[in-house]
């Protein structure tokens, strides 16, 4: 009887461990960096049109945001209803997670973007998604629409 009795508690306290490690928060690679980015959507007049991406590296006051810069743009797919569907990432690569190595948009394919050292191609419009050697999404920042002001901070 007392056999059973631990054995049970063993099972009991690996499945504890088990369903406690598990855990759908991943750190990013990317350090996180404060910034503040309030723009009217009249001055990125592109990002209104679902699939559309800009790059901003400093805020209106000239302060850089981000890691790298950011990508600011208008997803073709609604991640939740009444979802304004704009989504930010940091532009830097997460393979390389260095300030100076940041995605580049891949003419003539609207919403990808492409790592210029690991070739790793990330679709902007679905989350950030990589393609290649990286396996790591973009690092994303919640973006908030507050009548014609697009904000962004962290």
């Amino acid at each position: 009887m007392n056999l059973k009795r631990l054995i049970s508690y063993i099972i009991w306290v690996c499945c504890i461990a088990i369903i406690s490690s598990c855990n759908d928060s991943m750190e990013s690679s990317i350090p996180s960096v404060r910034f503040n980015l309030s723009y009217s959507l009249s001055h990125f007049p592109t990002i209104t049109t679902p699939g559309q991406f800009v790059m901003v590296d400093k805020n209106i006051n000239g302060l850089p945001v981000g890691y790298a810069g950011l990508i600011l743009g208008k997803s073709v797919f609604f991640s939740e209803p009444n979802d304004n569907n704009y989504v930010c990432y940091d532009a830097a690569c997460p393979v390389e997670a260095q300030r100076g190595i940041a995605v580049k948009f891949i003419e003539g394919e609207p919403g990808k973007a492409v790592c210029p050292t690991c070739e790793t191609v990330y679709d902007l419009n679905n989350n950030g998604f990589p393609t290649g050697v990286g396996k790591e999404y973009l690092k994303r920042y919640k973006v908030v629409v507050n009548g014609t002001t697009i904000i962004v901070q962290n």
